[in-house]
């Protein structure tokens, strides 16, 4: 299973039968705590439920109960997470591969966590992996992208990037199609790559905007880009939000907002949570803006205290789906944006992952949460 549901990152239209009553909970060790944040969005196979913490400990859930069935300790021997967040994971049959903040690329059995190879980078691992053909792609959080054998864990091909300093942000996850990867950098930079050399197609800059903050002033892309049959579609943080020619790298179109959490496209639409909190349906076709809707940006909207981050969206049972880090879900009308439900749920740290029937919700404290 890839993050975002395919090797393109657009998660679709997901399909779930149940409600959003909570089911069981189960803890998967250190949540968000002393600067650590949970960056790696947990997988599935459809019986199991894999996730790390920010200790870099993967564990094995049960749908069925929240069971524990496995936990293994990823970090190096005398080695700590320290203040760095960064990780992910990424399955293929019955094989886990995960990537640490440690510099160290796993492979795993998904039946008991057994280590089949490790490859040690040398360098933090941002996100979760690419798993696309016979290669792992991984993202490191100095920007460089790196290939390496499914099978054995040789390293094929590096990436460097544009010369950029060390991100202390999440960073997207590169997505690929075919023999066509594309990475995004933390300068900013997105990358065509050919998936077999790692030979570069096209290198594209997307601009930035002065911002107060020093997060929203940064370059760093947290959006991972879509690969759709229109394109590809790609976001800076702050920045412009960009449609991209396949083949070049030319822009088709671009909007001027930037974006923090991946979009969802169903046809031509894609649907998007831009930096300053705002819903928006865009077409894909010619970049022209259907609706925008403003999310609840604070507790206390009176004395704009208590800041709520938002998470997705994604598109459930023809509903947009968010879900919040102060504990809101929230149901949205695909035609205007209008609310259509809304309920509290656990803090999120995550935009949801849904399988078999079940939401499945990674909380601010490191606990899974099943909702149907």
């Amino acid at each position: 299973m890839q993050v975002a549901g395919n090797i393109g990152r657009n998660s679709g239209h997901l399909a779930h039968a149940g409600g959003y009553a909570r089911q069981w909970s189960s803890s998967i060790g250190d949540g968000n705590d002393d600067g650590l944040t949970l960056v790696a969005q947990p997988v599935s196979d459809g019986t199991t439920i894999y996730a790390m913490d920010t200790e870099s400990m993967l564990s094995a859930t049960s749908l069925t109960n929240g069971a524990r069935k496995w936990e293994v300790e990823l970090a190096p021997e005398n080695e700590e997470a320290d203040e760095v967040s960064g990780g992910g994971l990424a399955m293929v049959g019955d094989t886990l591969i995960a990537a640490t903040i440690f510099g160290e690329v796993i492979s795993l059995s998904a039946v008991d966590g057994g280590v089949n190879w490790r490859t040690n980078i040398g360098i933090p691992l941002a996100n979760n992996p690419l798993l696309i053909g016979d290669f792992v792609v991984v993202q490191a959080l100095n920007g460089q992208a790196t290939a390496l054998d499914l099978l054995s864990g040789t390293v094929s091909w590096v990436e460097i990037g544009a010369p950029a300093g060390p991100s202390h942000d999440r960073i997207a996850a590169a997505a690929g199609e075919g023999d066509f990867v594309v990475h995004p950098g933390i300068g900013g930079e997105f990358v065509g790559i050919r998936l077999l050399d790692g030979g570069r197609i096209f290198i594209d800059f997307p601009t930035t905007r002065r911002s107060d903050s020093v997060l929203d002033a940064t370059t760093t892309i947290t959006a991972s880009p879509l690969i759709l049959p229109q394109g590809v579609l790609v976001a800076t943080r702050n920045g412009h939000t960009s449609l991209l020619s396949k083949q070049s790298g030319a822009r088709i179109w671009s909007l001027p907002f930037g974006l923090r959490d991946t979009p969802v496209v169903a046809g031509d639409v894609a649907f998007m949570l831009d930096q300053g909190q705002r819903l928006r349906a865009v077409s894909l076709a010619q970049g022209k803006l259907f609706w925008t809707k403003t999310m609840q940006r604070f507790e206390d909207e009176e004395d704009l205290e208590d800041p709520i981050n938002w998470f997705g969206p994604l598109l459930v049972n023809g509903k947009l789906l968010l879900v919040s880090d102060t504990g809101l879900l929230e149901l949205r009308d695909v035609n205007n944006g209008e609310v259509l439900g809304r309920q509290d749920i656990e803090e999120a740290a995550m935009a949801p992952i849904f399988v078999n029937g079940l939401m499945l919700l990674l909380s601010q404290s490191g606990n899974l949460v099943a909702y149907r």
